[in-house]
């Protein structure tokens, strides 16, 4: 590196460190934002199956909040 500048040393580094995923955003203009709102949703499942073993008792309660049903018509004290 040839810049006598510390903070412009690690800026380069920084970007060099990040290339790939610089040039995939330059590209395609998309950010993380979906994946973390499928982690997000997957969490809330985590939370709400506390307790249950089995995969497809987390896939119910996964589906049951991605789907945001509304269960009033059927049992009017439902959330």
């Amino acid at each position: 590196m040839r810049s006598k500048v510390e903070p412009m040393k690690g800026v380069a580094a920084m970007i060099r460190n990040h290339f790939d995923g610089i040039v995939a955003w330059a590209r395609s203009r998309q950010t993380s934002g979906f994946i973390e709102a499928l982690n997000g949703l997957f969490q809330a499942a985590k939370r709400k199956a506390r307790g249950y073993t089995r995969l497809q008792t987390m896939k119910t309660v996964l589906f049951l909040i991605a789907g945001k049903l509304n269960f009033s018509a059927i049992n009017p004290h439902a959330v």
